[in-house]
């Protein structure tokens, strides 16, 4: 065979040789078949991430065959790669018109919610939901925007299909988590937040809402034993710093909240949050002077900060400040806070 093989190659040569024979080129082929060549050029280089270079060769195929409803989608699917989402959805337009598919009605959903069009989206993951049932993205994305809406059962319903359609589905089994949290379930919520951790021990959230709801029942050791593991994983995120040391502040631990509170902002010295915590447990453990000026730099933060002008109040009162304190619980009051107004007319405070 091997033989052969170089004998045929030999003659080839010969012929070309004596220029008797011209090879054949893609462009004397038919247009049907040389869409397709197109067509399979195009998936190649998407595979490849050559989006731009997968865009031309979609497009030379649509011209050789307006009616290429495959080329249409894989075009649209390359749009959107390429944050293209309004030519993305009139291609996928096209391809539903030639040839109606739930991965075209899926792929128009996901590029409408990218330009914010929710109601559109939502209404083309109900479509492919019709169209094929056990696909499980569509659920789940559905059941993410009536999330987003505070439609909290209805998007509870959507991610139980989601699990029941795919059971190693760790995000749906999270964001179900996340939906019974907001209906007051906790003890659901820890089950799927724990679920969702077992199946993906890479998925943090898990971990870090799972701590959340842990507090919010009131079991803040193990709300404690959660962001222990999480701040072992993750060293540089300041939200679960401040989240540990809120919770070791509600446990009476405000030398450990002093520390997460100073580690959060020692990551992001613009969380006003984090600064305003840490005046808190300042108050806690009389060192006034530490207290009013962590509340004055989360006021400086953040000008609108009602709880920040009442802790800083507290600090002022303390510290013999008796008109400053006033003030800004005056300004916790006209922000919102009426306790800022309690305080106040308790200590006599007279009108301005």
């Amino acid at each position: 065979m091997r033989k052969l093989f170089l004998l045929a190659i030999s003659c080839l040569f010969s012929l070309a040789a004596q220029a008797q024979v011209d090879s054949v080129r893609a462009t004397t082929l038919p247009p049907a078949q040389q869409a397709e060549k197109l067509y399979n050029s195009g998936v190649a280089k998407y595979n490849s991430k050559s989006y731009r270079a997968a865009l031309q060769d979609f497009d030379k195929a649509l011209a050789a065959r307006p009616d290429f409803a495959k080329a249409y989608y894989n075009r649209a699917t390359t749009r959107y790669e390429l944050k293209e989402y309004q030519q993305a959805i009139q291609d996928y337009d096209q391809a539903l018109r030639l040839e109606p598919s739930f991965t075209s009605y899926f792929g128009r959903a996901q590029a409408r919610e990218a330009l914010g069009q929710r109601d559109e989206a939502q209404q083309d993951y109900t479509k492919t939901t019709e169209t094929k049932a056990d696909y499980a993205p569509a659920w789940y994305y559905r059941g993410a925007l009536r999330f987003e809406k505070g439609e909290y059962q209805a998007a509870r319903a959507d991610f139980d299909q989601a699990i029941k359609v795919d059971p190693s589905y760790a995000y749906a089994y999270h964001d179900r988590a996340s939906a019974s949290r907001q209906l007051g379930n906790y003890q659901a919520a820890i089950q799927d937040y724990s679920k969702a951790y077992s199946l993906q021990p890479d998925l943090l959230p898990a971990l870090l809402n799972r701590a959340a709801t842990k507090r919010r029942a009131g079991d803040l050791k193990g709300a404690l034993a959660d962001y222990n593991e999480y701040v072992q994983k993750k060293t540089d995120n300041p939200i679960a710093y401040t989240n540990r040391g809120s919770t070791r502040y509600e446990a009476g631990d405000y030398r450990g909240a002093v520390e997460d509170f100073s580690k959060a902002v020692e990551l992001d010295a613009k969380y006003s949050f984090a600064w305003n915590n840490r005046a808190a447990a300042y108050l806690k453990l009389e060192d006034y002077q530490k207290a009013a000026a962590d509340a004055t730099k989360a006021i400086a933060l953040n000008p609108q900060y009602a709880e920040a002008y009442l802790n800083r109040g507290h600090a002022r009162e303390m510290l013999r400040e008796a008109d400053g304190a006033c003030q800004d619980w005056r300004k916790a009051a006209e922000l919102g806070l009426e306790v800022g107004a309690t305080h106040a007319a308790n200590s006599g405070c007279g009108a301005e």
